[in-house]
């Protein structure tokens, strides 16, 4: 029985069918159907062995498992609902991770915002601490040491402006430390000093100088939700609303990436994600791709799974080198896997905009250039069968009118790109943590538009990618497919009805056009850092 127990709510210890960007929907609250409606549809239970321990777990979370058990702690990744397998009784540490414990993170904070209600992942985060097997532990001295992309919501700062934070964790008996940063090193320092009865630092925040080496990462010893594989951290494009550009950029060696491809592999896992902050830019000393370092690294995941997703590219790293792209389909596109996904930062449509909160996210093209090189790059992707899922930000600090009807002309343009557009709130994370949340009752009525003109997009793209979308044969497919057909022509009723719906007033621009050409955005040279 471990004495080290590991856990995240029931919204994240699932695999969203098999479809990562499902996982958006545990963003959204419960709305006229029931929790467990939106449980089926976006996070159905994961499956467990007798220990309860799930078959396939959230990648961070399995980081740090890896740690632990490299330096010999007897750890291990508990399903939520399997707690009481082992609390009250020989374990002493929980660990607790998530990627928005409060529901104030994006997308989480717009859609609760909008609606009034909180989020599926909030509520079930709160489900999970809550449960009696976990109050009675706590009283026994059980100790809670709490982690993951959302620290910052625990931290002491975060309590102050938003009590209710506070009060919750009152009610649970508190939490013992929060730890905020890479913690791969750092977590075996912590769980020794919570199993030996020592001080706990109630905050801890790990500087980027602290952030572990390539070799000191453990490699994951069991699978990852959706066959999710690090290939690198960190982010050099200095966006001013982001934590990640405060990291330093490392990229892991293909041998120790195989290892964890061979993990998945080994438990049946055919489809995959390779996740960094731009996969476009694996193995490159700055912003330029490196065909040379890319290709060998699709070669290798497809080596090992069927289908290959991407967690996240930027619109300039594609139009740097937009022939790339067509190599990389090259790659992937098969008999056995007809698009990929990935999830783009998009955020804006104002040049200005680009010029005061994300300079580097355009490098290395000019500001001006940013709405043709959006459109270009979205002609680029479905041209090559990507369909992302793209981010937009509502409320930056310094956003005019203008800028929010510019974000709109965008979307316009876009009207016929096969994608999902998401825009959120802003959410004072990176350079921008001492500002405050963006909030609904906020929303001018060219904000609301921005709202409707992407929501009415994405109802409309979401129809026809849908059978795109479920790939997969058989009866338990065409149930799903079904199913999300007849969400979609809900989400669509609903918003027509609530005066939600918003057409473009203009035709798209034609993605397919052939006079499209990359060429006419010249890129400046770089030199390349060897």
């Amino acid at each position: 029985m471990p004495e080290v127990v590991i856990t995240c709510d029931w919204t994240m210890m699932s695999n969203h069918h098999g479809k990562e960007f499902l996982g958006f929907g545990t963003t959204t609250p419960a709305f006229i159907f029931p929790e467990s409606v939106y449980q089926r549809l976006f996070y159905p239970m994961m499956a467990v062995d007798e220990h309860g321990y799930p078959q396939q777990a959230p990648y961070g979370m399995r980081k740090i498992e890896a740690s632990l058990i490299d330096g010999g702690f007897d750890a291990r990744i508990v399903h939520p609902g399997h707690l009481d397998k082992y609390l009250p009784g020989e374990a002493k540490v929980l660990l607790i991770s998530g990627h928005d414990y409060f529901g104030l993170n994006p997308p989480s904070s717009t859609f609760g915002g909008v609606m009034h209600r909180e989020p599926l992942n909030s509520v079930n985060f709160k489900r999970m601490l809550t449960q009696p097997a976990v109050v009675e532990a706590r009283k026994r001295g059980l100790k809670i040491i709490a982690g993951g992309p959302c620290a910052w919501q625990l931290a002491p700062s975060t309590r102050q402006k938003l009590p209710f934070i506070q009060e919750f964790l009152d009610s649970i008996g508190g939490i013992d430390t929060v730890v905020e940063g890479e913690s791969d090193v750092f977590v075996r320092e912590i769980v020794a000093k919570a199993l030996h009865d020592e001080f706990l630092p109630p905050h801890v925040v790990l500087a980027a100088k602290e952030a572990p080496k390539v070799e000191q990462i453990s490699s994951i010893r069991y699978p990852s939700v959706n066959g999710l594989v690090e290939i690198g951290r960190g982010c050099c494009r200095g966006c001013s609303f982001c934590s990640v550009t405060t990291r330093p950029t490392r990229w892991y060696p293909l041998e120790k990436i195989e290892e964890e491809l061979k993990v998945n592999a080994t438990l049946g896992i055919r489809k995959g994600l390779l996740h960094s902050d731009d996969v476009f830019f694996y193995g490159s000393p700055n912003i330029m791709p490196h065909e040379e370092k890319l290709i060998p690294l699709l070669q290798l995941a497809k080596r090992y799974y069927e289908q290959v997703g991407w967690s996240h590219v930027a619109v300039a790293s594609l139009m740097t080198k937009p022939k790339l792209l067509q190599k990389c389909a090259e790659v992937l596109i098969d008999d056995k896997q007809a698009w990929w996904g990935v999830e783009v930062g998009v955020e804006t449509g104002s040049p200005h905009m680009i010029t005061a909160a994300m300079p580097g996210k355009v490098a290395p093209f000019k500001a001006s250039q940013w709405p043709e090189l959006v459109v270009q790059a979205a002609g680029l992707m479905n041209d090559n069968h990507v369909y992302p899922a793209c981010t937009f930000i509502v409320g930056l600090p310094q956003e005019t009118e203008e800028d929010v009807q510019r974000t709109i002309d965008l979307i316009d343009d876009l009207w016929e790109f096969k994608a999902l557009l998401v825009p959120m709130f802003f959410v004072p994370l990176g350079h921008l943590k001492s500002r405050d949340w963006f909030r609904r009752d906020r929303l001018s009525p060219l904000q609301e538009e921005l709202l409707k003109r992407a929501l009415t997009h994405g109802i409309r793209q979401s129809k026809s990618m849908l059978r795109d979308f479920f790939d997969w044969e058989g009866t338990h497919t065409r149930v799903y497919r079904s199913a999300f057909r007849g969400f979609i022509g809900f989400l669509e009723t609903i918003a027509k009805v609530h005066g939600l719906w918003s057409e473009s007033g203009r035709p798209g621009r034609s993605l397919a056009d052939p006079t499209r050409s990359p060429e006419r955005l010249p890129v400046p040279t770089i030199p390349v850092r060897e």
